[in-house]
């Protein structure tokens, strides 16, 4: 009878043991977590091109205010050719353009970035063959540049008025280029010129003055 009640406690004693360790298992589970959904990262709307506006007279330089996006309206006025010789020849011979008052209306005062855009006829391969930039100079109330010089049986010292000025194209949409320069323009009085116009005694110039902020 003794020996069944010491088997009776130790089953009892194994059960509570098994019970303890089945709670303490249950107590050390990982608690499980929920997951949160990653938001969808919000759409950014893309920059929208710009769009450079289309000049509207053909064959006429306009300022580009990259700035605004606008297109501006240089000086259209007339310039006179006038060809000059020095001690009747001997000294050789000069062509000039003259305009008339000493500076432009138009001025501008923006030292970098300085383009023009230019609508051609569509007809146009090289741009630079048809018109020319020239740096004129201010003098006795107007404006002068030597476009061309002959050399005489005497030697001319006389120092050149004006200057051609080198830039490059660069074609921006069907007939339309940009008018761009590798260095900084000087400041002073400027003139598109179409080639074609310097066989007229009087020719069309697209002229602009550049006047640089004393800060620049």
């Amino acid at each position: 009878m003794k020996k069944i009640f010491l088997i009776a406690v130790g089953v009892c004693l194994q059960l509570s043991i098994n019970a303890q360790i089945i709670r303490n298992t249950e107590t050390t589970k990982p608690v499980a977590t929920k997951s949160k959904t990653a938001k969808a990262p919000e759409k950014t709307e893309k920059p929208k091109p710009i769009i450079i506006p289309t000049p509207e007279f053909i064959n006429q330089p306009y300022y580009y205010d990259v700035g605004d996006n606008k297109l501006i309206n240089l000086e259209s006025t007339n310039a006179t050719l006038v060809t000059k010789k020095k001690t009747l020849g001997l000294k050789g011979s000069k062509q000039s353009l003259m305009m008339t008052y000493p500076s432009s209306k138009v001025r501008f005062t923006a030292r970098d970035s300085i383009t023009f855009i230019i609508k051609t006829s569509g007809d146009v391969i090289d741009l630079t063959t048809y018109i020319k930039l020239y740096k004129f100079v201010s003098a006795d109330e107007k404006r002068e540049v030597n476009i061309s010089t002959k050399e005489g049986m005497i030697n001319n010292k006389e120092d050149q008025k004006g200057k051609s000025v080198t830039f490059s194209v660069k074609l921006i949409s069907p007939d339309n280029y940009m008018v761009q320069f590798s260095n900084a323009l000087e400041a002073g009085e400027y003139g598109f010129v179409w080639l074609k116009n310097l066989e007229l005694k009087e020719c069309n110039v697209f002229a602009f003055g550049i006047d640089w902020k004393s800060s620049d």
